[in-house]
């Protein structure tokens, strides 16, 4: 299958390529030859250890288990230090959603994904103090697809959407929200996080997502350490005391000026609470979100408006205001968007997408300074899109990380 789809991009691009530089055939050749490596998870996968059994090397890890050896660079060095830090000071759950099994290589980007989040996790990455484990949301439409993870070591649960379409009270929404945004009414599946009350904190990703750096500042903020120094923030916004999300917002889904832009569905830092969960679903059961306006008539007008993009913004914004962070975009759950949008009521006129006078432009961000990555705007890594990395060269850093990554996940199988 990989195959059939690399070979069509190169049919694709068989009319420019008569044009490219010997650099660019080289880089492009280099890109096929990783990609057509990715066929062989599968046979990888079928190597680890059932989760029931054992994690395997990278699977969730437990402060107290044994240090092993992984052979990364600049690691084993730090083994004895690691011995001596024998317990996490919490375990964060990592969870994703799995709503069809129409989207390819998904078993990909959650190989890679995970080993991401292994890498940025104790006792591995010895500027971390927090294990992980990981978890899938499975409707049961996508169970068949889901096995790869199970193996990968991630705990599969499946789960119906929260709410019951035809019991929402507002006739726009529950006559749209099953056929809008990505996933219709299933992308309500990363509400089920809020229940995942065993463990202090879950991070929410999309699969095409990659974690490059630990993120303790933001759990330690969380839990009630007040030294968020390290953490940046949109606008160096102070922050609440009790802090129950961090989250970025999708300025590149809105024209500028707009007053409530969306909330990044691919990145959602929460504590789990089982009083938002069933408040998040009385919302949508009334369904008071409005065509044209959104929720309350306020929060939409872009992608994804109807499910978790709008959802959490109103969520957020109107009922539970000064209890959440929006964290930098460039530095979180980094797209490598662009900063300016066509102002309304103007033939050329650019200005600030959120509306500010001045706004930082993501694309210069040094990859050294990125905590995580979001493949959007850039594409998805194992379809090797030269062309427009070429382009944009922090896409080709965040490409090459993704690769790097997988190079080291292959290396310990």
């Amino acid at each position: 299958m990989m195959h059939g789809i690399t070979l069509h991009s190169l049919r694709q691009n068989n009319s420019r390529r008569s044009r490219w530089s010997a650099q660019k055939l080289i880089a492009s050749c280099i890109c096929l030859l990783s990609a057509m490596h990715i066929v062989f998870v599968s046979h990888y996968i079928k190597k680890i250890p059932h989760p029931s059994n054992s994690f395997g090397n990278d699977g969730p890890v437990d402060g107290n288990a044994p240090i092993q050896k992984y052979g990364l660079t600049n690691q084993d060095h730090h083994a004895d230090q690691l011995q001596k830090k024998n317990t996490a000071k919490a375990t964060i759950a990592f969870a994703v959603s799995l709503t069809s099994c129409s989207a390819k290589f998904t078993a990909d980007g959650a190989a890679i994904l995970k080993h991401s989040i292994h890498l940025a996790s104790y006792p591995i990455n010895e500027n971390s103090k927090y294990s992980y484990k990981m978890f899938l949301f499975v409707h049961p439409s996508a169970l068949e697809c889901s096995k790869p993870f199970e193996k990968l070591g991630y705990e599969v649960l499946v789960k119906e959407v929260p709410i019951n379409v035809s019991e929402i009270e507002g006739t726009f929404l529950r006559e749209h929200v099953y056929k809008s945004g990505c996933c219709g009414d299933k992308e309500f599946l990363k509400l089920y996080a809020y229940t995942l009350m065993d463990f202090p904190i879950v991070v929410h990703l999309d699969l095409d997502s990659l974690i490059l750096q630990p993120l303790d500042e933001l759990f330690d903020a969380m839990l009630g350490d007040e030294s968020h120094s390290e953490i940046s923030v949109m606008y160096n916004n102070e922050m609440p005391r009790n802090i129950e999300a961090f989250f970025s917002k999708d300025y590149n889904m809105i024209n500028p000026g707009h007053k409530h832009p969306g909330v990044q569905g691919g990145f959602l830092v929460i504590k789990p609470n089982m009083e938002y969960f069933e408040e998040y679903k009385s919302i949508i059961l009334k369904g008071d979100f409005r065509s044209g306006g959104g929720w309350d008539g306020k929060y939409g007008g872009y992608f994804g408006a109807q499910q978790i993009q709008g959802l959490c913004s109103y969520f957020f914004g109107a009922r539970h205001s000064g209890t959440a962070v929006e964290l930098n975009r460039c530095i979180y759950n980094a797209m490598n968007d662009g900063p300016y949008g066509k102002k309304r009521g103007t033939k050329n006129e650019m200005a600030c997408r959120d509306g500010k006078k001045t706004c930082e432009d993501c694309r210069d961000t040094k990859i050294e300074l990125v905590k995580s990555v979001h493949f959007t705007l850039c594409q998805k890594p194992w379809t090797c899109p030269v062309a427009l990395t070429d382009k944009l060269p922090l896409c080709k850093e965040f490409h090459k990380k993704w690769f790097q990554i997988r190079k080291s996940w292959d290396g310990e199988r």
